[in-house]
C-alpha cells in the first residue's frame, strides 16, 4: 500500500459520500485521498483544482469527460466511482489500487526485467485500448498515472487532464508532464489517441531505462528533443523496442493504435477478444521470449500475427531471452494458498440442513452432486479433465453439466459480447446490491451470469446459504432448487485463480470442484484467508453490503454457523448492464 498522511483540519472529511481516511499524494491536477465507503470498499479520492469549478469552459469539459470515462470498460483501468464538477470542490473519485505506481517502482527497485517489460506493456496497451474505445484520451499516460497492482498494472487519471487544459497556463496551451508528451501536445494542438501511444511508448522506455526516452533535464531541452531529436531507447530490445520506435514517430499518423499494438504484444489475429484477452496475460505470468527482431507496420495498417498464437508468445526473434522477474514487482506468483490441513475447502449446499460439513471448518462454495468426485476428495489433480476453457486460450465453451438438479434455459453464445457487461443490478426483498463487474478476469463467467440474467434465471430465487464461521462469512444464493444442488442445464471452467482475493464485497463463482461453475455465487461480507484460490472471482459490491450484513446478523435457521439464513434474503430482479 502506498505510504500516507494524515488528514489536515482543512481537507474535507468525505467526497461523493466516501469517508476520507488519509493523504496519498499531491500534484498538479490536485490531491489525492484514501477513502472509503460505509460497507469498507476503499477508494482513491482526488480533490481537483478548484478552477475547473469554477471554470464554465472547464466544467463543460469534465462533465463531458467523465460520461465518456464511465464507459470504459474495466480492463487494466481503475474504474470511475463518483464525480462532481460543480461548485468550490471537484472530485473524481476511483477504485483503489493496492500497489506502487510505476513511477516509483523503478525509481525505488531499478528497472523492469524483459518478462516484466512485456506484462507491462500489453497491460498498459489493453487499458489504453479500452479507453480509446470509448472515445477518451488520456492526455496525461505517464509512469505516476500506471499503478501496480496484486493482478497486474491499472491506468488511472484518464478522463481528467483535458478539463485541466481548459484552465492551463502554459507557455503553450499544453497539458502533461513534459517528457511524456507528444510533439503535437507540445505544440499546442488538440490532438488524440495518438498522443497516448506516444506516452506509451515514453513509458516503456523509462521502465525499461529508468529514464524517458528524451530526458529528464530541463523543460526547454526535453521539449525540444521531443520535437526534432532521436528517443534514447536503450535496453529495449527485439520486437518491443519496434514497436516503442513506432509509438515515438513524430507524426501521430505513423503511430499504430492501441489495439495494433495489443494484437501485436499477444500474438492474436483481428478476431480475438484482444481486451479481454491483454487483461487476462497482464494478471499472469508469461512465458520467456525467445530473440529477434520485427518490422513495424506500415502506417494505418494492423500487423500481421498468425491467428491462434499462445497469447505472451512471439514469432522467432521476437525478444531476447526472458530473466526471471525482480523482487518487488507486485505480481501473483507461486502456488495458491491452501485451506486447512492442506486440502481444498468447498461450499457444499445445504438441504434442510442434511449436508451441512460439520464443525467449525465449513467453507465456501455449492453443490456436490451425490454421485460426482469433489475438489476435496481427489484434489485439482484428481483425474479427469477440464470441462470448459476461457477466453484466455479461445472461446468460452459451456459443456453438460454434472449437477443433480438444472434449470434448462438453454447456453449462452460462445464470444461475450462488446462491450461486455460492467454492472449488475440485484433488486431483493431487502433492497438493491449494486454489483460491479469484472469482465477483464472473468469473460466466460460475466458472460454466463449475463445471459442467465437476460432469462430471468435469478428472477425470484432466495439466497439458500449462510456461513457465519469467525474465518469465514459467506452469504450464497443463485440456486433456482433452493437445495444447494441446482444451476443451469451448462458448466464452465474457471478463470483468473490466480488472481483471487477473498475480502469484504467480493463476489465469486462457488462450485462443486475444478471447472464446475453455474450459477450458484457468493458474497464475503467479511476477509478471509481459509480459502484457497479455487473460486473465480468475477465483481465487488459497490453498494448494499448492509443487506448482507443484515442477513449476516439474523444468523443460521438451525442454529449452527451454516445453513440456511433466518433472515430471507429474496432476488426479485437480477439485471446486468454494460457502461
Amino acid at each position: 500500500m502506498p505510504e500516507t498522511r494524515p488528514l489536515r483540519a482543512t481537507d474535507p472529511p468525505e467526497l461523493g459520500g466516501f469517508r476520507l481516511t488519509a493523504r496519498i499524494g499531491e500534484g498538479a491536477q490536485g490531491i489525492v485521498f484514501l477513502g472509503e465507503s460505509d460497507t469498507g470498499q476503499r477508494v482513491a479520492a482526488k480533490l481537483l483544482h478548484a478552477d475547473v469549478g469554477r471554470d464554465d469552459r472547464a466544467r463543460t469539459l469534465f462533465e463531458r469527460e467523465l460520461s465518456a470515462a464511465r464507459r470504459v470498460a474495466p480492463f487494466c483501468t481503475a474504474r470511475v466511482l463518483a464525480a462532481e464538477a460543480d461548485g468550490d470542490t471537484p472530485y473524481i473519485v476511483s477504485e483503489y489500487i493496492d500497489g506502487p505506481s510505476l513511477r516509483d517502482q523503478i525509481t525505488g527497485n531499478g528497472v523492469a526485467s524483459p518478462a516484466e517489460l512485456v506484462r507491462l506493456a500489453i497491460g498498459t496497451a489493453t487499458a489504453l485500448a479500452a479507453i480509446h474505445e470509448a472515445d477518451v484520451v488520456h492526455r496525461d499516460f505517464k509512469p505516476a498515472n500506471v499503478l501496480l497492482g496484486p493482478d497486474g498494472p491499472k491506468v488511472i487519471d484518464f478522463g481528467v487532464a483535458r478539463p485541466l487544459e481548459a484552465t492551463s497556463a502554459t507557455l503553450t496551451g499544453a497539458v502533461g508532464t513534459p517528457a511524456y508528451m507528444a510533439p503535437e501536445q507540445i505544440a499546442g494542438a488538440p490532438g488524440g489517441a495518438p498522443l497516448d501511444m506516444f506516452a506509451w511508448g515514453c513509458t516503456m522506455a523509462f521502465a525499461a531505462n529508468g529514464v524517458p526516452p528524451f530526458g529528464n533535464d530541463t523543460v526547454p531541452a526535453i521539449m525540444q528533443r521531443v520535437l526534432y531529436g532521436e528517443p534514447e531507447l536503450g535496453a529495449l530490445t527485439g520486437d518491443l523496442r519496434a514497436l516503442v520506435a513506432s509509438c515515438l514517430a513524430k507524426d501521430p499518423a505513423g503511430r499504430p493504435t492501441a489495439l495494433q499494438v495489443l494484437q501485436r504484444l499477444l500474438g492474436l489475429g483481428p478476431n480475438a477478444n484482444l481486451l479481454a484477452e491483454g487483461t487476462s496475460a497482464a494478471a499472469r505470468a508469461l512465458p520467456a521470449p525467445v530473440p529477434g527482431a520485427w518490422t513495424p507496420p506500415e502506417a494505418g495498417t494492423v500487423p500481421v500475427v498468425p491467428h491462434g498464437t499462445a497469447p505472451g508468445t512471439f514469432p522467432p526473434g521476437a525478444f531476447p531471452p526472458g530473466v526471471p522477474p525482480s523482487p518487488g514487482f507486485p505480481y501473483p506468483g507461486g502456488p495458491p494458498d491452501r485451506g486447512r490441513n492442506g486440502r481444498p475447502l468447498l461450499i457444499v449446499g445445504a438441504a434442510a440442513g442434511a449436508l451441512l460439513l460439520a464443525g467449525a471448518l465449513v467453507t465456501a462454495a455449492l453443490l456436490v452432486n451425490s454421485g460426482e468426485k469433489n475438489a476435496g476428495d481427489k484434489g485439482r489433480d484428481g483425474g479427469g479433465t477440464p470441462v470448459a476453457q476461457s477466453t484466455a486460450s479461445g472461446p468460452c465453451r459451456y459443456v453438460p453439466s454434472t449437477s443433480e438438479t438444472v434449470k434448462d434455459v438453454g447456453t449462452p453464445p460462445p464470444t461475450p459480447p462488446t462491450p461486455s457487461p460492467s454492472q449488475a443490478t440485484i433488486k431483493t426483498n431487502l433492497g438493491v446490491l449494486d454489483v460491479s463487474l469484472d469482465a477483464g478476469k472473468a469473460p466466460c463467467t460475466v458472460n454466463s451470469l449475463a445471459y442467465l440474467a437476460g432469462r430471468k434465471f435469478y428472477d425470484r430465487t432466495s439466497c439458500h446459504r449462510l456461513t457465519t464461521d469467525s474465518t469465514l462469512k459467506v452469504v450464497q444464493c443463485g440456486d433456482p432448487s433452493g437445495t444447494g444442488r441446482g444451476g443451469p442445464a451448462y458448466q464452465f471452467a474457471d478463470e483468473s485463480l490466480s488472481s483471487a482475493r477473498y475480502t469484504r464485497g467480493t463476489v465469486a463463482m462457488a462450485n462443486a470442484g475444478p471447472n464446475t461453475n453455474g450459477s450458484q455465487f457468493f458474497i464475503l461480507y467479511g476477509d478471509t484467508k481459509v480459502l484457497d484460490s479455487t473460486y473465480t472471482v468475477f465483481g465487488r459490491v459497490t453498494s448494499g453490503m448492509d443487506i448482507v450484513d443484515t442477513v449476516a446478523k439474523g444468523g443460521v435457521e438451525n442454529g449452527s454457523t451454516d445453513g440456511e439464513p433466518k433472515q430471507k434474503l429474496t432476488i426479485t430482479e437480477f439485471r446486468t448492464t454494460a457502461r
